[in-house]
């Protein structure tokens, strides 16, 4: 039996939050023996799982100084995220995902934040028995930024479409969420934090260009209320099982992001026949292919131009559905978690 041992603090974070739900219970299965670092015990998602109650912020003082005395012993340590413990623990080998080098790259973070980023990036690339990252993009970044650790970094493509995404939903549940939030016949959508790297002012800026009458704007996700505009619909975090329909809903998804380490969600929308405009930068290429219309993310005209192509053509709408029905089907969770399984079990035989 394998100890392990997972950070799973950041289970509702956007993005690190879908990650640890989907991949720890597909790898709590023999030789594992697992034990989740929780905020709160007895979660709907990890029932049946081992688990330590572990309130200290993330990035936190508090957090570093209490790693050592609540992670057990075991043989190994997962940390989904970057922010490693930096001080010794009572487990035999350390493995560390670490989604992109966002913190480094941005300049939107203070210098603080940069600073504490590289430290603390720094000892999880070189301190671990083995670094894992979601696109050859993040790994490229990490390597540019930090140089690349003698044990290497494995590139793992995480998951495209939650199971529950791909499935066909009945004409009465899609009008109740429409009803709930109280939807336009036809909108954009967007879904994410409103972080600078998501660019969601870029996005703005480009609805209030577009000259088509009815067509209205739904920002999902966690993030401060925007200032009311004209058929700009704010409905903040939603319930999993209502984003499919939201997805289903929409005329197109919109992600024009600066900076991605892998970016769920527009593989999300394509798993529910949306069709997708994101920008042309960092990992989105990679894992969108060619099933997106591709914009520059600093040029709003040019996203306006994108999303109005989609509108006012059946034919292109038809193109984009079939290619992200195809290209969603590259990137599944269960082969995402074999490959966790892997990985990490080869960790362990090295001891």
């Amino acid at each position: 039996m394998i100890k392990l041992c997972i950070d799973a603090r950041m289970a509702f974070f956007s993005g690190i939050g879908t990650f640890i739900r989907e991949i720890v219970p597909k790898i709590n299965t023999p030789p594992f023996y697992i034990t989740l670092l929780v905020n709160l015990k007895n979660q709907k998602w990890c029932e049946g799982i081992d688990q330590i109650e572990f309130k200290a912020p993330i990035y936190s003082i508090k957090e570093q100084l209490q790693f050592p005395f609540i992670v057990p012993s075991c043989d190994l340590f997962w940390s989904p995220h970057y922010n490693v413990p930096l001080f010794p623990i009572k487990a035999c080998k350390r493995v560390v995902t670490i989604h992109d080098a966002c913190h480094l790259a941005m300049n939107s973070f203070s210098a603080l934040q940069k600073g504490y980023a590289k430290v603390v990036m720094r000892s999880a690339l070189h301190r671990s028995n083995a670094v894992i990252t979601d696109s050859f993009f993040s790994k490229s970044e990490l390597i540019s930024y930090l140089k690349e650790p003698k044990q290497g970094i494995q590139v793992t493509h995480i998951g495209g479409g939650r199971d529950f995404f791909c499935r066909v939903l009945d004409q009465e549940r899609l009008a109740q969420v429409r009803m709930k939030y109280r939807l336009p016949d036809r909108f954009i959508l967007f879904v994410g934090n409103h972080k600078p790297n998501k660019n969601l002012m870029g996005l703005l800026d480009a609805f209030s260009r577009m000259d088509i009458l009815d067509l209205g704007l739904v920002i999902v996700g966690k993030g401060e209320k925007i200032k009311c505009r004209k058929m700009v619909f704010q409905i903040g975090e939603v319930l999993d099982e209502e984003l499919p329909v939201l997805y289903s809903l929409a005329s197109v998804f919109v992600f024009p992001s600066f900076y991605e380490g892998f970016g769920l969600p527009p593989l999300e929308a394509m798993s529910c026949g949306c069709p997708v405009v994101v920008s042309d930068r960092a990992s989105l290429p990679e894992v969108c292919g060619n099933a997106s219309l591709y914009v520059d993310p600093d040029k709003p005209d040019e996203i306006a131009d994108a999303v109005s192509k989609i509108i006012n053509s059946e034919e292109l709408k038809k193109d984009l559905r079939v290619r992200g029905y195809e290209q969603v089907k590259k990137f599944n969770w269960n082969n995402a978690a074999s490959s966790y399984r892997n990985i990490l079990e080869s960790v362990y035989r090295s001891l």
